[in-house]
């Protein structure tokens, strides 16, 4: 019953106390409280049935982990007339929605966002709409639509908004920088006019003796060269850094590392592995390249155990034979747990290009600097700094290998990991 309804009921209820010290009332009271809860059911039943409503479901399919996905209810009635209702939609019970109850007139439409903490395939329910009489005494509850799965896919946003601010000009605001700089590249473009800013050994002279004007040679970047995202998911990459694991927040950079290097001409592909490779996709160039990245790494989830460096990398160097950029995403925790990564890596370098790349937990760096008011915090400072810095000096080991590292929260990854493959290709380091 409504609050109304609730009002209506209680009122007999009250005389019917009073009637212990009045006679008369001792039959007024019964009789007005079974009429008032006649009336409530009768309203109740007057309301809408479940065969004049209809409720349509509309959302952005597949949802995006880790991001607020927009819900859209639209509740329609049958022969007419306006009620007031209150909708609860049976969303995946591991996804934080943004509004659980909305109160609306129907026919209308409620909307809310939802999160989905992890990736895989979900269920929706049911919506359950409860319908007021047209009393406002009672209400009809109706369960309407059937289970309907859904599908949770990485996080695909940094590269609409990277594509969005490219055809602006306007990647700055993202956080990367230009790949074109005059004058940097090896691969040939075009002959045109010199320009002030040009440097001395990009005139051409040759070119300059034809036509009697100074002229001057554009190189580009090399294009069309492998690029390797090399994926770990064993157990360490099931550690959370933030709302995402940091096999999630990996998997979202690589998808924009992989789509920016498609759509500077490169070629992308994957290798997948925990303790053993699950997944090789041979480096290929194109637009449907990023969609067959996109299906190969939407099962891969954070095994038990943890990744097997020499099977993984050992694979790769005998699968992939032209040097290609190696963008090795993994986590390491101290100098003996990546003894193994270091061996492989040296031995990548004689071909290959490796990138090491970690995941930073900002709640880690959060507990080391805390400023201890107990003695329980001073012991989470100290365990935490203890961990930071042997990461640190697994870290320093490889760089002193002379293999290049990035070490980023989830905040600053993308942006950072894009800047750094425009860097490396300015300076034909491929």
């Amino acid at each position: 019953m409504t609050a109304r309804g609730a009002a209506l009921l209680l009122a007999p209820l009250a005389l019917l106390a009073v009637s212990a010290a009045v006679a008369p009332l001792r039959w007024v009271a019964p009789a007005l409280l079974v009429a008032a809860a006649a009336a409530i059911a009768v309203d109740g039943r007057r309301a809408p049935s479940r065969a004049r409503l209809h409720a349509v479901r509309e959302l952005d399919e597949p949802l995006s982990v880790g991001r607020p996905n927009p819900v859209r209810l639209r509740i329609e009635v049958d022969g007419g007339g306006r009620h007031r209702a209150v909708v609860r939609d049976e969303h995946p019970p591991d996804m934080r929605a943004s509004v659980e109850v909305s109160r609306l007139w129907i026919p209308g439409e409620a909307g809310y966002a939802l999160t989905p903490p992890v990736r895989g395939r979900r269920d929706f329910g049911r919506t359950v709409v409860r319908v007021e009489g047209p009393w406002g005494l009672g209400w009809r509850q109706s369960a309407l639509g059937d289970p309907v799965p859904v599908r949770v896919d990485p996080d695909l946003s940094a590269v609409h908004s990277y594509e969005a601010l490219a055809r602006r000009g306007q990647l700055a605001e993202m956080g990367v920088r230009s790949l074109r700089r005059p004058g940097e590249g090896t691969e040939f473009e075009r002959v045109r006019d010199a320009v002030p800013d040009d440097p001395l050994r990009t005139i051409n002279w040759r070119a300059t003796a034809r036509s009697g004007r100074l002229m001057a040679t554009e190189l580009i970047p090399e294009r069309a060269q492998p690029v390797i995202v090399c994926l770990d998911h064993g157990r360490l990459m099931g550690v959370g850094a933030g709302e995402l694991t940091k096999l999630d927040l990996a998997i979202n950079a690589a998808l924009l590392l992989v789509h920016v290097a498609l759509r500077t001409g490169d070629r992308a592909g994957l290798l997948a592995f925990d303790d053993r490779v699950t997944v090789a996709l041979a480096p290929r160039a194109g637009r449907g390249q990023l969609r067959a990245v996109l299906d190969a790494v939407q099962p891969l989830q954070a095994g038990l155990i943890e990744a097997d460096y020499d099977e993984a990398l050992g694979y790769l160097s005998r699968w992939q034979r032209r040097r290609a950029l190696l963008a090795i995403f993994t986590d390491v925790l101290d100098p003996d747990q990546g003894a193994a990564l270091l061996r492989q890596c040296a031995r990548l370098r004689r071909h290959h290009l490796p990138l090491v790349i970690t995941v930073r937990d900002p709640a880690l760096d959060d507990a080391a600097r805390l400023r201890p008011r107990q003695a329980e915090d001073a012991y989470v400072r100290a365990v935490a700094g203890g961990l930071l810095a042997d990461r640190e000096a697994s870290l320093q080991i490889l760089r002193r290998s002379g293999v290049d590292t990035l070490d980023a929260d989830a905040r600053t990854l993308s942006p950072r990991l894009v800047n750094r493959y425009l860097e490396l290709k300015r300076r034909a380091r491929l």
